[in-house]
C-alpha cells in the first residue's frame, strides 16, 4: 500500500483525528456525514456483487465500535453509471468520531472507491425514532467563499429551523417531512469554504420529484425563506436517496446485514482457512509508537533464541486517511511474465516419470545457453504416494524469440505428458513473473490466488496482498525491513497468464485470473508453521490488524492453494555444461581491441598521386 503525501485529514474543533489529547474533543454527540462514489459496474446494494461483502463486513464492524449509536444509508436516487451512497453515523461524542477514524472503517472498500467524503458535525438524531417507516434523505449543502461572522453563523441555522419548524407542528399542512436538522460541516483546513448542511427526512414517496412533498398553505412564503438562506451562498447542492437502511446499535450477527457470501472458496492454505468475525478490537498499545509492540516481542524472543524466528506484524490503513483531501494509492502488479512453470502431480519413485522428466530437462535445457531452470518437490502436498513437481524456465535465457520458446516448451511438455500417460495428475502450464534471486533459494513457499476477474475485485485484491506482504516485515528494528529473523522474505509476486492454446488446465473457468506468490523460506520449517499460528491466532482476535487481510483475499478468490517447494539439487550434466561452457569462454582468444579512431580510413589524410615523369 502506498499512503502517499496526505494533504489534510478530517478534523472535530479543527483537531485532527491523529491527537492523543482525546480530551480536548467535544463531548458532545457526532454526526459522521460521508458521500461514497464508487467505480462504474460496482454495486454495493447487490448481494450478487462481491463487493456487497466487504460492504456488510464494514457495516458491522463500524457498530463495534465504542461510541457508535446508530448508522443510516441508502443509494442517491439519480441516474449515473457511479452508484453514490449516503452514510450517517451517530456518534456519542468526539471520542467515539475518534475512535472511529483510528479504526479500520470503510477502508476494506478502497479498492472500489472513486472518491469518498469524511466529513462531519456536532449534531444528534433520533437514531431511535426516524425509522419507524420507510423513509428518504435529503441532503442539502449551502457553500460560503467567505468565512461567515458567529452572528451569521447562528442566524443561517436558526433559519433553517424556523422554515422547517412550522410544517411538523402544524396539523393543518399536509407534508410527508418526518424529521429536519442542520449544522454547520465542521472544518478541516483553514484555507476551505464552510458549508452549512441540512438534513431533511421525509416519508418514502413513489414520485419522481420533490414538489408535492410539503403542501403549504403560503407556498410563496416558504420559497421566500429557502431564498433568505441561500443569497449569501455560492453554491447549494441537494441529494437524495432511496428509501434508508438502518444499522441499530450493536449488531449481533453478519446475517442480519443480508444473506450469506455468495460462494465458500476452495482453501487449500493454512492461513486463509481461519474464521473471523468483523469487530473492534483496537488496542492502541499493542500499535504503540506506529510498532507493532506483539511483533516487536517476538523479534527480540528470536534473538535470544526463545523462538524460531519473529511472527507477523500487523498493519491497516485508518479510516482517517481516506478523505476528500487524500485517497491512498496501491502497489500495481502489472510486470511482464518472463518465466514458465510446469507443475504435476505423479507417483513417488515412479523410475518411467523420472526417466521422462529428466529427458524432458534436457530437452528444455537445449533451448537456451545455460537456461535458469530449476525445480523442485512439493512439500506441502506430500501423501506418502504421490508428489507434486514443479519445474521453472526462464525465458531471457532462450535462444528463440519468445513466441517460438514458448511454442517449443509446451510441445516437449505435451510429450512428457504422452510418455507418463495416466501417471501424470493436474497437469499445469503457466507463464509467471520470476521470483528475484530465484537460484539461491532452498525453500520457497508458493501461493496460487483464483481472483475473480473483475477490474474492482483484482483491484481489492491487490491492495489486501500488499497488506498481507507488509506483516512479513519486521518493523523499526533494524532499519532493514527483512533481516535473519524473518520467518519470510517476499521475493516475487504477480499475475499470471495462462496461454489460450494450451490443452492443460481445462478444469479452470475462465471467470477466473491467477495471482502467484513467492516466499523465501531460508529457515527451518518450523519457522513458517510457528509465523502460521501466529497470524491464525491473532486475525481470530485482532480484526483490524491481521483478520481484516484474511477477509479481504478469501472474499475475491475462489480458490487459494499453497505449496512449500523444497528445490532439488542441479542434475550432474547440467553441471558439467556450465563448467564446459565457462572453460571455453575462459579459452576463447580475447577479441582483438578495437581500431583506433585514427586508424579508421575515413580518418587518415589520403595518398597524394604519383605525378613524376619517368624517361625510358
Amino acid at each position: 500500500m502506498i499512503i502517499g503525501r496526505v494533504d489534510g485529514t478530517p478534523h472535530l474543533n479543527r483537531i485532527s483525528f491523529f491527537t492523543r489529547d482525546v480530551d480536548q474533543l467535544p463531548a458532545n454527540p457526532v454526526l459522521s456525514i460521508m458521500h461514497f462514489t464508487f467505480h462504474s459496474g460496482v454495486d454495493i446494494a447487490d448481494q450478487s456483487h462481491l463487493a456487497s461483502i466487504p460492504w456488510r463486513k464494514s457495516l458491522k464492524y463500524v457498530s463495534t465500535i465504542p461510541g457508535f449509536q446508530g448508522l443510516y444509508w441508502a443509494p442517491v436516487d439519480q441516474p449515473s453509471s457511479c452508484q453514490q451512497i449516503i452514510v450517517l453515523i451517530q456518534w456519542d461524542s468526539g471520542r467515539g468520531w475518534r475512535c472511529f477514524q483510528r479504526s479500520l472503517g470503510f477502508s476494506m472498500m478502497l479498492g472500489y472507491i472513486e472518491n469518498i467524503s469524511n466529513r462531519c458535525i456536532q449534531l444528534a438524531l433520533p437514531v431511535d425514532s426516524l425509522f419507524t417507516s420507510q423513509s428518504c434523505l435529503e441532503l442539502v449543502s449551502f457553500q460560503f467563499s467567505e468565512a461567515p461572522s458567529t452572528d451569521q453563523i447562528a442566524g443561517l441555522r436558526s433559519k433553517w429551523n424556523d422554515i422547517f419548524s412550522s410544517y411538523l407542528s402544524n396539523a393543518l399542512v399536509e407534508s410527508r417531512l418526518i424529521h429536519f436538522c442542520g449544522e454547520w460541516l465542521e472544518v478541516d483546513k483553514d484555507s476551505e469554504d464552510r458549508f452549512f448542511v441540512g438534513l431533511l427526512f421525509w416519508k418514502h414517496c413513489q414520485a419522481n420529484n420533490n414538489q408535492d412533498r410539503i403542501q403549504p398553505s403560503d407556498p410563496q412564503n416558504l420559497e421566500k425563506n429557502i431564498e433568505e438562506i441561500r443569497k449569501d451562498a455560492t453554491n447549494v447542492v441537494s441529494a437524495s436517496t432511496t428509501p434508508l437502511n438502518h444499522i441499530p446499535f450493536k449488531i449481533s450477527t453478519l446475517q442480519s446485514l443480508g444473506r450469506q457470501p455468495l460462494s465458500v472458496p476452495e482453501i487449500e492454505h493454512p492461513l486463509f482457512q481461519t474464521p473471523t468475525e468483523p469487530e473492534y478490537n483496537l488496542d492502541e498499545f499493542v500499535l504503540s509508537s506506529g510498532q507493532d509492540r506483539l511483533q516487536v516481542e517476538s523479534m527480540i524472543e528470536a534473538r535470544r533464541g526463545e523462538r524460531i524466528a519473529g511472527g507477523p506484524a500487523g498493519t491497516w490503513l485508518e479510516m482517517g486517511l481516506l478523505s476528500e483531501h487524500h485517497l491512498p494509492q496501491r502497489l500495481e502488479y502489472n510486470a511482464s511474465p518472463n518465466m514458465e512453470m510446469i507443475s504435476f502431480r505423479a507417483p513417488i519413485g515412479d523410475p518411467q516419470v523420472e526417466s521422462s522428466f529428466e529427458h524432458l530437462r534436457k530437452e528444455l535445457w537445449g533451448l537456451g545457453n545455460c537456461p535458469d531452470l530449476f525445480w523442485g518437490r512439493d512439500k506441502e502436498m506430500e501423501d506418502g504416494q504421490s508428489n507434486t513437481n514443479l519445474l521453472f524456465i526462464q525465458i531471457e535465457e532462450s535462444k528463440y524469440p519468445r513466441p517460438e520458446f514458448q511454442a517449443r516448451v509446451q510441445k516437449s511438455f505435451q510429450s512428457f505428458a504422452d510418455r507418463c500417460g495416466k501417471a501424470l495428475q493436474d497437469i499445469s502450464y503457466r507463464s509467471i513473473v520470476s521470483p528475484i534471486r530465484w537460484g539461491v533459494h532452498q525453500n520457497m513457499d508458493i501461493t496460487i490466488f483464483d481472483v475473480s476477474k473483475n477490474e474492482w475485485d483484482q483491484r481489492s485484491f491487490e491492495i489486501a496482498f500488499s497488506n498481507f506482504r507488509e506483516t512479513t516485515a519486521q518493523h523499526q528494528i533494524q532499519r532493514q525491513p527483512y533481516g535473519p529473523y524473518n520467518a519470510f522474505m517476499p521475493t516475487g509476486q504477480g499475475w499470471v497468464v495462462r496461454h489460450q492454446d494450451s490443452s492443460f488446465d481445462i478444469h479452470e473457468p475462465e471467470t477466473v485470473r491467477q495471482f502467484m506468490s513467492y516466499f523465501n523460506c531460508e529457515k527451518e520449517e518450523g519457522a513458517r508453521k510457528e509465523w502460521y499460528g501466529d497470524f491464525a491466532q491473532r486475525a481470530q482476535t485482532e480484526y483490524e490488524l491481521l483478520g481484516h487481510i484474511v477477509d479481504c483475499i478469501r472474499t475475491v478468490c475462489t480458490r487459494i492453494t499453497s505449496h512449500y517447494l523444497v528445490m532439488e539439487k542441479e542434475d550432474d550434466w547440467m553441471i558439467a555444461d556450465k563448467l564446459k561452457r565457462e572453460e571455453e569462454k575462459a579459452n576463447k582468444p580475447p577479441s582483438p581491441a578495437p581500431k583506433s579512431i585514427f586508424d579508421l580510413s575515413w580518418a587518415k589524410p589520403p595518398k597524394k598521386p604519383d605525378i613524376s615523369f619517368h624517361v625510358r
